[in-house]
């Protein structure tokens, strides 16, 4: 008989053995591909590993011996953001492509510009990574999870949702959102020329976007200082707009979770009331969009069949409803596109919101240049009511270039992740490569919107000079033309700005985004002015290095977010930012 000692020691050599073998399996197909290699002996996909790599990152960077920490934080989950372009010019001379050869799956990492959009030009060869169904599938497959020809039938009825209609009433929803943000900034300032200091800015950030979203996805319009919710309807244990917050504040998380986890999550630990009140949610908020959708199929039924509403909800029922048999969306889809619109959408645009409103505080010279926009544009005896969404989105050029410029370097998806399931041939301009099957394919959106070749001294307007490291620096005016050239904002070359995606599969919210971003920090700056606030004895030069180090002291949640500044009210230890008060009532 053998002994236990025996018999574990057998089970640990055949485990062990599993990574070996999957090594040398990925090391065989990485040669064949032509690329070169980056080996990494660990498994980058272990449970364990991407569970734990994240919180251990600044200890490991602290204890390993650098060698070590360099190749091992290839394998840390969002090292892009952290490590730039080093991967690229520490490992392959300027070379931007190499098979990361470890113990996990298979995987190719580019931030070549040519190879990353042959990959995203096509979407049936590298098919959507099946992770995002953990996250945006929970209430229904949709246009950002399908594959093939029902992916391809989803985004044709979906292209012509988001239309004028819709971007008008982003629009109207954002200056009102954020007049309301204004008005409870100063709420309790008293005197004149007041200013405030506050730590909530973000948080508030974050209620406009949902509250913009919820509005323009749903119809379901409620002001930014409402304080009260909706009435109890009888069969729910929350409101809709209790149930819309509280999913998409587990967007990023918790609500991966399933809900017989949730619902019997022990009461005397920690985040006991947050899962509860997620999993009353998860029930009441698909219930309160199919009783939506009920309601508005009702209403459209009984008008004319061109009146829907400047909501995505309408505006997507009757597309579908307008499309051939087996042509339309079902239930199932509907709601998990409208899901996709109202919750995936809020991250997304309250991440970047947050790094502008720091990038605002931090350069106070590019928010004078914005500010001069804003009060070209909107006059201070123009009311928000009278504000035309046309005239003043095509006038709004330079916030346009603020956002791009936020966009490039905090994009809030650091990679983009496919799947190819058959092998395949990739063909460039440097020869043909190929990728073996079931190969995930990750492309480096950082490093590839730090472009030297492409954004190093791009549009450098009178009083700029040249630098080395110029695609490394905040400068929105690089996105502004020379007068005189066929297109206001540069258009960068193909897969090289990827905040959006590229190819069929661009984001479908894009023209929104636009929209929403500068709405909100036009009507923000015609009434405020944003300072960073000094910590006692901090010179300014401090204090710009500090908001520099806030906003490098990200990671990448769901999207891109800075740690640290949401949910620590008035007080707490985020990061305080002064508010003062340019112009007009608020």
């Amino acid at each position: 008989m053998p002994s236990l000692i025996t018999i574990a020691a057998a089970l640990a050599t055949a485990y062990l053995s599993t990574f070996i073998y999957c090594f040398l399996r990925n090391l065989l197909a990485a040669r064949k591909s032509g690329f070169p290699l980056i080996v990494i002996p660990w498994d980058q996909n272990h449970l364990l590993w991407m569970v734990t790599c994240v919180p251990l990152r600044p200890h490991l960077q602290k204890w390993l011996p650098k060698p070590i920490w360099d190749r091992l934080a290839l394998s840390i989950y969002g090292f892009e953001f952290h490590e730039g372009t080093r991967p690229f010019e520490h490992y392959l001379q300027g070379r931007r492509s190499y098979m990361h050869v470890g113990m996990g799956k298979s995987e190719f990492w580019t931030s070549d510009p040519e190879v990353a959009f042959e990959v995203l030009r096509r979407p049936r060869d590298f098919q959507q990574h099946p992770i995002a169904d953990l996250f945006i599938a929970r209430f229904g497959h949709n246009v950002l999870t399908t594959n093939g020809d029902r992916w391809a039938r989803q985004r044709r009825i979906i292209a012509g949702v988001i239309n004028e209609r819709v971007s008008k009433a982003v629009f109207a929803e954002s200056v009102a959102q954020t007049e309301g943000l204004v008005e409870a900034v100063f709420k309790d300032a008293s005197g004149t020329g007041e200013c405030v200091e506050t730590t909530e800015m973000f948080d508030m950030m974050k209620k406009v976007a949902i509250h913009v979203l919820s509005g323009a996805t749903m119809g379901s319009t409620v002001p930014f200082n409402e304080s009260t919710e909706n009435k109890l309807e009888p069969g729910f244990r929350l409101t809709y707009n209790e149930s819309v917050k509280t999913v998409i504040n587990a967007f990023a998380g918790p609500i991966i979770l399933p809900k017989w986890f949730m619902k019997s999550y022990p009461s005397f630990l920690p985040g006991h009331q947050m899962l509860k009140s997620l999993s009353y949610a998860m029930d009441d908020f698909p219930a309160h969009m199919k009783a939506m959708l009920a309601q508005e199929r009702q209403r459209t039924a009984a008008s004319k069949p061109d009146r829907a509403r400047s909501n995505i909800m309408s505006q997507l029922l009757q597309a579908s409803e307008a499309s051939g048999a087996g042509e339309g969306l079902s239930q199932e889809e509907m709601l998990g596109n409208l899901f996709v619109f109202g919750a995936a959408g809020f991250d997304t645009t309250a991440n970047t919101l947050s790094y502008a409103l720091v990038l605002l505080a931090r350069y106070p010279e590019w928010q004078a240049w914005l500010v001069e926009e804003a009060d070209r544009i909107l006059p201070a005896e123009l009311t928000s009511e009278q504000l035309e969404y046309g005239a003043v989105s095509r006038q709004a050029t330079r916030m346009l270039a603020f956002m791009y410029e936020t966009l490039r370097l905090y994009t809030p998806l650091v990679h983009l992740a496919k799947v190819a399931k058959t092998p395949q041939l990739l063909s460039t301009s440097s020869g043909e490569y190929c990728l073996p099957a079931n190969t995930t394919v990750y492309v480096n959106n950082v490093a590839v919107h730090l472009s030297a070749a492409v954004y190093r001294n791009l549009n450098l307007h009178e009083g700029e000079s040249p630098s080395n490291d110029d695609e490394l620096r905040f400068r929105p005016s690089r996105w502004l033309n020379h007068p005189g050239s066929p297109q206001i904002h540069f258009q960068p070359p193909k897969g090289t700005f990827l905040a959006w995606s590229a190819g069929p599969r661009v984001c479908p919210g894009m023209a929104m985004a636009k929209v929403e971003f500068s709405a909100v920090m036009l009507t923000l700056l015609r009434r405020s002015r944003l300072e960073a606030v000094a910590l006692e004895g901090e010179e300014r030069a401090d204090t710009h290095r500090r908001l520099d180090a806030r906003m490098r002291d990200s990671m990448s949640v769901l999207t891109l977010q800075m740690n640290g500044v949401y949910d620590v009210g008035e007080g707490g230890q985020g990061l305080a930012l002064r508010v003062v008060r340019r112009r007009g009532k608020v």
